[in-house]
């Protein structure tokens, strides 16, 4: 039974804006299984230095965020989306912020980044998946953390991985890297 096609585009459109917060989370929480399975198995990102295979880029970016960064957090904007059947444009508006830590005594780094996503997509086994993706870079700044008003006063800290909140709240596993010899890593 076929949907009316106004009920199938909204149903897309909402397929869709799973897919790109399911990747925002991913590459948050450090699970490159989750933000890798948000790509086609024949995908390509094109993030400014960072140009590869979709699933290489999750596996490489997340294993460089644990390394480097105590927290990495996405927020998405407005999505634009067009679908035309199997296939989907769309222009997603993000600001992505990462905190890194200070050395030999000075303050960590804000690092802030805001712009757009620009995602070609295709339905791959009845799923919407990120075929080829291009991050624009609108503005970017960084800045040391001279102080934190809300530090120590009873929020629950982030976590990434399996520790944080989310999982069980969302009923997700954090499963490890099964691509990492996959893609040749």
């Amino acid at each position: 039974m076929d949907l009316d096609p106004r009920l199938q585009d909204m149903l897309d459109h909402h397929e869709i804006r799973q897919l790109l917060a399911t990747y925002c989370h991913g590459c948050d929480r450090g699970d490159e299984v989750e933000m890798a399975g948000t790509y086609a198995a024949d995908s390509w990102d094109d993030h400014g230095p960072r140009k590869m295979e979709g699933r290489r880029f999750s596996i490489e970016t997340v294993e460089e965020s644990l390394r480097t960064t105590k927290v990495v957090s996405h927020q998405l904007g407005q999505s634009l989306i067009k679908v035309d059947g199997d296939s989907a444009g769309a222009e997603t508006y993000f600001i992505a912020t990462l905190i890194y830590p200070g050395r030999n005594g000075t303050a960590d780094r804000l690092n802030q980044l805001g712009g757009r996503y620009v995602d070609r997509l295709v339905r791959e086994g009845g799923s919407w998946r990120i075929k080829e993706r291009v991050c624009v870079r609108e503005w970017s700044n960084s800045q040391p953390i001279e102080a934190d008003f809300l530090a120590g006063r009873g929020f629950e800290p982030t976590r990434r991985g399996q520790e944080d909140r989310s999982y069980a709240a969302l009923g997700l596993n954090h499963a490890g890297n099964p691509w990492l010899h996959e893609v040749g890593a």
